[in-house]
């Protein structure tokens, strides 16, 4: 069988591709968050003492030298190697790495070693194990989304702290041991009494016990994946940390047998002395060999308990109470500096991270297999993305709003959104409060435009026949643009060719007759004016009908103020000044609103869309391009053309990502057009936050690729006596990666979508298999409130056209048309800068002509009738 098919169906990382440098984000799986229960810690305590009771049966205090010399010959290497390695690396792993530890004990237990050396091994071994318990705990209790410079000094604060602890370890653990004085053993027994009596932090709201259970469970559990964005244990894997304890254990035992204030001694004693007491009762009353052993099976239980038990709790009182302050440091500042939203803490380590590759990613969420992060970088954007969800999904406050502020937190690109849902303000607040975030941190902040089709709202003028580039461009190139982005290409076919040839004729025809009208509301004239008087051999009688439509899309244009001002419209002078142009989002970062309600404008949304779509097509090509703009286009179904796959292809090329929103990939048939397929090989990230429709199930069925499963078979059969035997089987089938089920509960999550990046990029190296991740408000409620209060801003340069008729008039420079009675002279201006100049002979000639056109033809003069005389 194909190795592919081995893919994991929860996380398919493609191990190979990432790149050779780690994210300082550090993120602890969702099973490792502290509030775990105790059951590996009890375990791991449990097979700890199980473990001591083994050397003490067969350990002696003179004691063993059947290994010699392949112990020293094994030993002393190994713990010189890895001793290198710690001091060079400063990475105390090493030194709970297993063939240390088994070097370290082989060297405790040969017959040659003194007592000095022993001790001083316990006492250092202890001591640097209560920097390995404390380290551990500081590192895993301060990961993201702790800021990462707050958590750095955390750590170091830590480091230093837990060096002095253990070192003050090392230094009474070997006095004890040597002199056996009994103060030092009440020192012993006085230390978890000064670690319950020390003062919690004022920020701490836990109990020592719950702080004391979370670091023991994550100790003994904390196993996260090798992968990158999740936080690994200094101290070593889990691997490690098990090995450690269980040698600490046994060290303990060790020790206890030689050291002459040892407590073993004396349980043993009280052993045998009870052992012998019953002996002897047993004897005297001629018990059964039963009632003997049933008690001494309860002594040498209770004893064997006992000295199983006192090994590791000697160990573990010891490092639990010398690392207690650390410990409740660590948790408190935890909890003072985690911010309200989890997400932000995230996209702050991220945005402030030396990793050049995570530095210039977004985030997106966690991996729900593992916890880990989804890094996406920012170029896979400029390669286009679509996000998919039924109303109520997520998609806007999970998939658009993080994606946009990232970008404009970014700072070195253009955001420009498309908003044709606008039931609420909610791009527009992200636009605001990222572009205030970035001046709260001392960086530049974006300048912030808005534009409106509605008269009550202030807004920027945006026209586009008064961009820079506009009258660079040929006659036919206006008219194509005007024409596609106004809708008036309706594609290929016999019907279609022909009416849409017909409108780019009308069109064509106006803008080279009026070459300097310079908005809609001139234009909707002209067009009116061709109309009426254009010759026949200019504009066909037939295509001159067919350009009613023309004439009706433009007057709906002509009736969005904001797109008709000029410098001659009676404008303020900073409202044609602030204007927006879209060759400036090229040039420096900037953020552009459109509030585009298609069913509550008085005037054409999707035509206005389409045209900042080309208009911003158009302007890559005429500017130098120094950083990405990005589109954001929600319900961007509502502003479809068939020329989809064309546009998109084109942005790529341009540097315009487009970032993508609709409901359902049914919206994208429309008109007998299916941009299904468009949008499948044009848009390098993809996710669902809901899939409702049977054909999007289907299909992302398909796209989630095969894997490996076992298929469980069972057979029942009766033989001829009527007995009943089951057998059992299990073999290997490949099945789909995503089932249907799969694809329920994930819609049914409120926070889960399945992610799919066509190609990798990246720490995001899923080779283009779908993934199941979980996305998080990226914002507090808090601040979700405070956004959504946030009024329409009234910026310098906006004006409001319901509280003024400026720009709803037609220019001066473009004639009114009248329908007249008869044929009518008119002196008619066709360019107001000429005005003052006399027409030249071939424009003489050409209105004599056109005029005379207009002329009636001369009645035919009647002949006289004579009657004939018979």
């Amino acid at each position: 069988m194909r190795d592919v098919y081995y893919q994991s169906p929860g996380n398919p990382v493609q191990a190979d591709r990432l790149p050779e440098t780690l994210p300082e984000l550090r993120l602890l799986p969702r099973e490792a968050e502290p509030d775990s229960h105790l059951g590996k810690a009890v375990y791991g305590l449990i097979l700890s003492g199980v473990f001591s009771i083994v050397p003490l049966l067969f350990y002696r205090m003179t004691g063993w030298s059947w290994l010699e010399p392949y112990d020293l010959i094994y030993s002393l290497p190994v713990i010189v190697y890895f001793l290198a390695c710690w001091i060079s690396t400063q990475e105390a792993r090493h030194l709970l790495h297993p063939a240390f530890l088994m070097a370290v004990l082989l060297v405790f237990v040969h017959h040659r070693t003194p007592w000095v050396v022993q001790i001083a091994i316990v006492a250092v071994s202890l001591g640097l194990f209560v920097y390995a318990f404390g380290r551990h705990w500081s590192v895993v209790s301060t990961a993201s989304p702790l800021p990462r410079t707050i958590a750095e000094q955390i750590q170091s604060t830590c480091q230093e702290n837990l060096w002095l602890l253990a070192s003050l370890t090392t230094i009474g653990i070997a006095l004890l041991l040597w002199t056996a004085a009994p103060v030092g053993k009440l020192l012993l027994l006085a230390l978890p009494l000064a670690a319950a009596v020390i003062p919690l932090p004022q920020e701490l709201s836990q109990s020592r016990w719950q702080i004391l259970r979370e670091s023991l469970s994550s100790w003994f559990q904390y196993q996260p994946a090798l992968l990158p964005g999740l936080v690994q244990s200094p101290v070593g894997n889990h691997r490690d940390r098990w090995a450690g304890a269980i040698f600490i254990t046994i060290l303990s035992a060790l020790v206890m047998i030689r050291w002459e204030g040892s407590p073993l001694p004396d349980v043993l004693a009280w052993g045998l002395e009870h052992h012998r007491s019953i002996g002897e009762q047993s004897a005297a009353k001629q018990a059964t060999l039963f009632e003997t052993l049933r008690y001494l099976s309860l002594v040498w239980l209770t004893t064997f308990l006992m000295v199983g038990t006192l090994p590791p709790l000697f160990a573990w009182m010891i490092t639990l109470s010398a690392s207690m302050p650390v410990l409740l440091f660590a948790a408190a500042h935890r909890k003072r500096e985690t911010p309200g939203s989890q997400v932000t803490g995230i996209l702050t380590n991220i945005q402030e991270s030396e990793d050049p590759t995570e530095r210039t990613s977004l985030y997106l969420g966690r991996v729900v297999a593992d916890g880990s992060p989804v890094l996406v970088p920012r170029k896979v954007f400029e390669e286009h993305a679509h996000g998919l969800g039924d109303s109520g999904s997520g998609k806007t406050s999970l998939f658009l709003c993080p994606l946009i502020e990232q970008l404009v937190m970014g700072g070195d690109c253009s955001v420009i959104v498309l908003d044709f849902k606008a039931d609420t303000l909610e791009l527009l607040a992200t636009l605001q409060a990222a572009a205030e975030q970035r001046a709260k941190s001392g960086r530049s902040q974006p300048s912030l435009k808005v534009f409106s089709n509605q008269r009550n709202k202030p807004t920027f003028a945006f026209n586009p026949m008064t961009q820079p580039f506009w009258k660079d461009f040929d006659l036919l190139t206006r008219t194509d643009i005007l024409c596609s982005a106004s809708g008036l290409n309706y594609g290929a076919g016999y019907g279609r060719d022909f009416f849409g040839s017909a409108n780019g004729a009308v069109v064509y025809h106006t803008v080279k007759t009026f070459p300097q009208v310079d908005t809609f509301a001139g234009l909707s004239d002209c067009i009116g004016t061709v109309m009426m008087s254009a010759k026949k051999r200019d504009l066909n009688p037939e295509i001159r009908k067919a350009g009613v439509h023309v004439h009706e899309v433009f007057k709906r244009l002509a009736a969005c103020a904001p797109l008709n001002v000029t410098g001659e419209t009676g404008h303020p002078a900073d409202v044609v000044e602030q204007a927006i142009d879209l060759t400036k989002v090229f040039i420096e970062p900037q953020l552009l609103y459109f509030h585009l309600p298609a069913t509550l404008a008085p005037s054409g949304a999707p035509e206005i869309g389409r045209l900042v779509n080309y208009m911003l097509l158009a302007a890559a090509t005429q500017v130098e391009r120094k950083h990405p703009v990005f589109l954001v286009i929600d319900e961007f179904q509502r502003m479809v053309a068939d020329n989809l796959e064309y546009m998109l292809q084109l942005a790529r090329s341009m540097g315009v990502g487009v970032i993508l929103a609709n409901q359902s990939m049914e919206d994208l048939k429309k008109g007998g057009a299916n941009l299904i397929p468009a949008i499948e090989a044009n848009c390098r990230l993809r996710q669902w936050f809901a899939v409702s429709s049977s054909d999007d199930q289907q299909r992302l069925i398909r796209i989630s690729g095969e894997t490996v499963d076992w298929k469980q078979s069972i057979t029942h059969s009766r033989d001829r006596l009527g007995n009943v035997t089951q057998s059992a089987s299990l073999s290997e089938v490949v099945v789909p990666r995503l089932t249907l089920d799969d694809i329920l509960l994930t819609s049914d999550h409120p926070f889960r979508s399945i992610l799919r990046i066509s190609r990798g990029a990246g720490y995001a190296q899923y080779g283009g298999l779908p993934v199941v991740i979980e996305s998080e408000f990226h914002i507090s409620e808090e601040e979700y409130r405070r956004r959504k209060a946030l009024p329409w801003p009234i910026l310098r340069g906006s004006f409001t056209p319901g509280e003024s008729s400026a720009g709803t008039s037609s220019p001066a420079s473009v004639p009114i048309p009248t329908t007249p009675a008869g044929p009518q002279w008119t002196d008619e201006i066709i360019d107001t800068k000429a005005s003052s100049q006399p027409l030249s002979p071939s424009d003489e000639a050409a209105l004599g002509e056109l005029f005379a056109e207009f002329e009636p033809p001369a009645p035919t003069p009647l002949k006289k009738r004579g009657r004939k005389r018979s």
